[in-house]
């Protein structure tokens, strides 16, 4: 109990799996298949080439927000195993300590 609220360390563990894990499953495939992407300015046609300038670095940024957001989520995924790691010590120790108190 850390500041009067019960904390599930496995409920953090949970929480960091689907952190991780559903953004990296959903993104994957679409990101890859976006950061290899083969078009031309001709792929435009032929009245519409002058919109490919713009098209390929926003696409690129695009994607560079999605990598960024994947290892944001999976950064913050790692403090709430951590987390979780540490509360889980805390209530070991704790235990102990009553234990050895009580003898």
């Amino acid at each position: 109990m850390a500041g009067g609220h019960k904390v599930d360390p496995q409920a953090l563990t949970q929480a960091a799996k689907a952190l991780s894990d559903i953004p990296k499953h959903a993104l994957a495939q679409p990101l890859a298949a976006v950061k290899d992407i083969q078009l031309v300015a001709m792929d435009f046609g032929q009245g519409h080439q002058e919109s490919y300038g713009p098209y390929r670095p926003a696409v690129a940024r695009l994607a560079n927000m999605a990598d960024s957001y994947l290892k944001a989520a999976d950064l913050f995924a790692q403090k709430l195993t951590a987390s979780g790691g540490k509360y889980e010590a805390s209530e070991a120790d704790t235990t102990q300590s009553v234990k050895e108190s009580g003898r």
